[in-house]
């Protein structure tokens, strides 16, 4: 008797959980073939645009075509959550991949295509990702241009070993010798596997990787190479840049909190692992079970164990969002100064318009940036701190840039900055 009431209060407490996800799966089934042929359609075909463009790609587009063809999908579907695990994206972001939603997307068209990437990078951030998502392109200088005069030997070792290379610097056009490899043209032979690059058979492993990278920022490539790899625009945007800025921020200010972030999301995702690990081990016991279930005491510890652990990790789930909430509202006391960042950052990029030798990077604005929080007068409340910081920011990045100008351009730079600002 005390062997089946533990069995039955066990499964009565999965029973509402057990429902909820039967419900969930069956809605999923149905909406799969849609959900999968829209995700098809935005890595093939939304990576050249901004996140505007993508937006209207998806939502309008692709949701309209496939409701009108009567092909069921998941209302307002996130493509992000959709293709990439949380886990996944926070070992990204550890890499030097920045944590806003455009660039999480760009990384799962690099990582997801079947097609080789080829990416417009005119502030160095796809590099400095995949530099550290790869360092084996650094350990053994896989990296070249197409000037090189030794590419096609050069190209020989990573093809056959199965290991990363990138080609930077891409102009307007890639070299048609690279045809064979971005169409992967290859022939089997046994169980090897060739591919011929000018003339000359070489040995093919499916796990070689290739990146390629364009430092200009409206590249105009041909329809013939968009259709031999798959084009991500990688162009930093206004709320990207306010995101990494802020995210910048807070681990100079309030490095426990960015840290705690990080904590709490890592906490989240091996929580959400664990109790999924727990309902497929407490399944696969049911399944296999045979005979009376009251005989099988193993069963009945499980169920009992799996109980109290998905009691504690729901409480833990429950307690990691609220965390998270309130983490999230102190980091948006520090929000003004990475919006001031990221206009005053359009502001000197647009400079270039006027004449093309103002042209100013990233890695020189972050650094006035770094600067800025460095040297501004310290403050015993956040409010004024964020004021000094501000401040001190924006005089830094008028000094800086203004002493580079022309005569004749310097009014239009503090008129720029001026009607930017308010």
């Amino acid at each position: 008797m005390d062997q089946a009431n533990r069995l039955i209060n066990s499964l009565q407490d999965n029973k509402v959980r057990w429902l909820t996800s039967r419900d969930q799966f069956q809605a999923t089934k149905n909406q799969l073939v849609g959900d999968v042929a829209k995700a098809c359609a935005f890595v093939s075909y939304c990576g050249p645009f901004n996140a505007p463009f993508r937006k209207r790609l998806t939502e309008e587009y692709f949701s309209e075509d496939l409701t009108a063809r009567g092909i069921p999908l998941t209302p307002d579907l996130e493509m992000s959550a959709f293709l990439v695990d949380q886990a996944t994206v926070g070992t990204w972001n550890l890499q030097g991949l920045p944590s806003d939603d455009l660039s999480i997307q760009n990384g799962i068209m690099v990582t997801r295509s079947t097609r080789y990437p080829l990416m417009i990078d005119p502030q160095s951030q796809a590099v400095s990702w995949i530099k550290r998502k790869e360092p084996e392109l650094v350990e053994r200088d896989f990296i070249y241009t197409l000037t090189n005069p030794q590419l096609k030997e050069r190209i020989k070792i990573p093809l056959q070993d199965g290991m990363p290379m990138m080609i930077e610097n891409i102009e307007n056009e890639v070299d048609p010798m690279l045809d064979p490899l971005l169409e992967k043209q290859y022939t089997v032979k046994g169980r090897a596997k060739f591919i011929k690059i000018a003339d000359t058979e070489m040995d093919y492993d499916p796990a070689f990787r290739l990146y390629m990278t364009s430092r200009l920022g409206n590249p105009h490539f041909s329809p013939e190479l968009a259709a031999k790899t798959t084009i991500i625009d990688f162009t930093v945007t206004q709320d990207g840049l306010e995101q990494q800025l802020l995210g910048r921020l807070i681990s100079k200010e309030q490095k426990h909190l960015e840290e705690q972030l990080t904590q709490l999301n890592e906490d989240v995702t091996h929580n959400t692992k664990v109790l999924a690990d727990y309902d497929e081990s407490l399944l696969e016991r049911l399944a296999s079970s045979d005979g009376n279930l009251l005989d099988d005491e193993k069963l009945i510890d499980v169920l009992a164990e799996i109980k109290l652990k998905s009691k504690e990790v729901n409480e833990k789930l429950v307690e990691s969002r609220e965390k998270t909430i309130e983490i999230g509202e102190k980091r948006e006391h520090f929000r003004p100064v990475a919006a001031r960042g990221a206009v005053l950052y359009f502001c000197v990029v647009e400079m270039t318009l006027v004449n093309w030798m103002y042209n100013t990077s990233l890695a020189q604005f972050l650094g006035l940036f770094d600067s800025a929080i460095e040297h501004a007068p310290k403050a015993q409340l956040v409010k004024e701190r964020v004021i000094n910081i501000r401040t001190e920011l924006t005089w830094r990045v008028y000094r800086y840039i203004n002493r580079g100008l022309f005569e004749r351009d310097k009014t239009t730079f503090k008129l720029m900055m001026g009607t930017k600002i308010l």
